[in-house]
């Protein structure tokens, strides 16, 4: 008989001196030690990662494409990092922060400057990504297995790798993968780290995670939080002394100085602290102007996150009752020992943080989710902590219970994974045919150097070999502000360029994003007719949740048309003389000249975005005016500069007055005029069915009572209808 006892083995006495004997133990193989669970569970997140790459290669000619345009942006940064060119989006521009993930660029980068360049750099992000969704399955299972049991722990790494939309979104050539793995992996860390009261692992995988996406950020500060509370409870209770205390919270400073120093670095390197996709896309930079409009926009799709991964929609997302089994999970949680109790906190404070942080975006459930599919397994840890809860609350039948839920959840993760190996494949067919096959024809038919203006800017900069300009602003600085105004502040925003750096040519969807294409050709800015159109020809896709507009028919036509620059100030001056010398002029809708006057529309009605627009219109003796403007409704208000004191003002403008069609109210073009505050008359715009109109008002020089006045244009009668409906372009002030 024998016994095992540390390394060695004991036999029985020996039959002369009765000592014990022993023998060295026999050598165990490697593989011994091993966890035959997260072997398994790793093993199956790599098959099914690799079902996903051969059914989108099966689906498109035997070649991986990507489901998102955005794929080739991260690619375009990584290949300029790999040159030695940090952040610049192509060769001799400025550093630009359209990357939504700098750690991953930076990863991606390497690779580059290793070998991976040319059609390798994609498999290379595509080959990261399985190897973050097995990390992350193997991860979910550990951190299962360590916040309840071994048999939770199963569960979440099985349900993890087989996370349709997680595994989407990790094998398209996105950040997301890494951002689960680094997701998981700090929470697992808090975990171990929390009997100890020491971080460093935790402090260490923070720092990643905060420098791969802003919502990262959130869910690391909810962990510094749990390790500071842990800190704190320690202290309280004798088990550490004020020093201990200090050297244990100061790795966890780390992770909010790498997030200060990007954005240092980023305002450095672009003048904004501000990462580009977060001004183009958040609602709180969107054209509002009224606190409690963002705050509906924000709650709206705050709930449209809840129910679409609570499983409470009809979407294939997750499991139908999965936020009541998350919150059952949760509530276990906080009701156990003490440090359950914390992560419970950390788990409800960055799951939360996360949703609201989203839903501060426009395109919050955009690309299928994106945003919020890399914690998904955070969300399917407590639903397998929810499933162990319910079983022992009916202790005789609980492992019939847990299996019975587990089947089931199990059963529509199986079903519902194809579904969304098929969105892959569909959605790559869908990009290529649109944003690539654009991208070759430009290398093939227009002029090298030639600058492309574009609103999907990644394959174009990534296959076409021209200098971009990007019309949403990701990776153009200047651009994403004037892009969320509209049509009128883009023009004048390019117009502001130097000539060089002026597009030739635009390759745009007809209308995306609030600015309407159409309407720049109109003006006389665009060719008559687009040098070519590429429409999908893919099978329109039902848009049942947000995905890629190419598939879904939302944006099937991308448009080529050449650019008429000649056009830039035409519209400088009024078309008929004004009295005395001109000494100022509102150009509305360009935004610089707006913020120089203090112009602002004065809306009739909390909601009501005045958009800027862009007008061109043919004079009799051929020239072509073109002017930006801006939709009013209820009035404006801009200050005049260099008048000369006592002389009255002459105020001429450009204004577009006609009727809408159907609309009776004749008031439409009626202003009340006030100067400083005090009223000085009533302003009736004229006309005319076919072009905008200028007129002309005087200001008394008794009103001029320094070298500038604000002037207020508005309704006669506040607060009721009529209210003045009208388009205002420019105003000029002569003396």
């Amino acid at each position: 008989m024998t016994t095992v006892e540390d390394d060695r083995v004991r036999d029985e006495p020996d039959a002369a001196t009765g000592a014990p004997a022993t023998r060295p133990a026999a050598r165990r193989p490697w593989w011994s030690g091993l966890d035959p669970a997260a072997w398994g569970l790793g093993a199956l997140a790599l098959v099914v990662a690799l079902g996903f790459l051969l059914v989108n290669a099966a689906y498109n000619q035997g070649r991986f494409a990507p489901p998102l345009d955005d794929v080739y942006i991260h690619l375009q940064y990584a290949r300029g990092i790999g040159l030695g060119q940090f952040l610049q989006y192509q060769d001799g521009m400025p550093p630009s922060t359209g990357a939504s993930s700098l750690l991953y660029v930076l990863v991606l980068g390497a690779a580059f400057a290793l070998g991976a360049q040319g059609g390798l750099l994609l498999y290379a992000a595509i080959g990261f990504g399985v190897v973050c969704t097995v990390a992350t399955t193997v991860l979910a299972y550990h951190l299962g297995r360590s916040v309840a049991s071994r048999a939770t722990g199963i569960v979440t790494g099985l349900l993890t790798a087989l996370c349709g939309p997680l595994l989407w979104a990790a094998t398209s050539g996105m950040e997301a993968g890494l951002v689960s793995a680094l997701a998981v992996g700090t929470v697992l860390a808090f975990v171990h780290e929390q009997a100890a009261g020491r971080f460093p692992w935790t402090a260490a995988l923070g720092v990643l995670l905060s420098l791969t996406r802003p919502e990262g950020l959130v869910l690391t500060v909810a962990v510094l939080l749990g390790a500071a509370v842990t800190l704190v409870q320690q202290r309280r209770r004798g088990l550490a002394s004020r020093r201990d205390l200090v050297v244990a919270a100061v790795p966890l400073c780390l992770p909010l100085l790498a997030a200060l120093g990007q954005r240092l670095a980023y305002r450095a390197l672009t003048g904004s602290a501000e990462n580009s996709g977060v001004v183009a896309k958040s609602w709180l930079y969107q054209p509002l102007d009224a606190p409690l409009e963002v705050l509906d926009r924000v709650v709206t799709h705050a709930r449209e996150v809840v129910e679409t991964y609570g499983g409470l929609t009809g979407v294939p997302l997750v499991a139908p009752g999965t936020l009541l089994l998350a919150a059952v999970g949760l509530a276990s949680l906080a009701l156990g020992e003490p440090r359950r109790r914390v992560l419970a906190g950390v788990l409800a404070l960055g799951l939360g943080g996360l949703v609201v942080a989203v839903s501060t975006l426009t395109s919050t459930l955009t690309h299928n989710g994106r945003y919020v599919t890399p914690f998904l397994p955070l969300v399917l840890l407590l639903v397998a902590v929810g499933i162990r809860t319910l079983a022992r609350a009916v202790p005789r039948h609980g492992r019939v219970v847990a299996a019975a839920v587990t089947g089931v959840i199990v059963l529509v993760s199986v079903v519902t994974v194809p579904t969304w190996a098929l969105r892959s494949a569909q959605q790559g067919a869908g990009i290529r045919e649109s944003s690539v096959s654009v991208a070759q024809w430009l290398r093939g038919n227009t002029p090298p150097g030639s600058v492309v203006a574009v609103n999907d800017v990644g394959a174009t900069a990534y296959f076409a070999d021209r200098p971009v300009v990007d019309l949403v602003g990701l990776t153009t600085n200047g651009i994403a502000a004037p892009a969320t105004e509209g049509t009128g502040a883009l023009y004048e925003t390019l117009a502001r360029l130097p000539a060089a750096q002026r597009p030739a040519y635009f390759s745009v969807f007809p209308a995306f994003m609030g600015i309407d294409y159409t309407s720049m050709s109109e003006a006389g800015l665009l060719s008559e007719e687009p040098l070519t159109s590429f429409r999908s020809r893919s099978p329109l896709r039902p848009e049942d949740f947000g995905t890629v507009c190419q598939v879904t028919g939302g944006c099937p036509e991308i448009d080529v048309w050449s650019a008429d620059w000649s056009v830039v100030g035409s519209g400088d001056l009024p078309e008929r003389p004004v009295p005395g010398r001109i000494v100022d002029r509102v150009n509305v809708g360009d935004l610089a000249d707006e913020g120089a006057h203090g112009y602002a529309v004065d809306r009739a009605l909390v909601g009501l975005v005045p958009t800027t627009i862009l007008r061109g219109e043919d004079r009799a003796d051929g020239r072509r005016v073109v002017d930006s403007g801006r939709e009013v409704v209820g009035g404006e208000h801009f200050t005049l500069r260099g008048l000369t004191p006592g002389v009255p003002v002459t105020v001429t403008a450009r204004i577009e007055a006609r009727e809408k069609q159907g609309d009776r109210n004749t008031q439409a073009g009626v202003v009340a005029v006030g100067v400083d505050g005090r009223a000085a008359g009533d302003w009736e715009f004229s006309t005319d069915d076919s072009a905008f109109t200028e007129d002309s008002f005087v200001l008394p020089g008794d009103m001029i009572t320094g070298s500038e006045v604000t002037v207020t244009l508005g309704p006669r009668q506040p607060y009721l209808q009529p209210y003045p409906d009208y388009r205002s372009f420019s105003y000029w002030a002569s003396q």
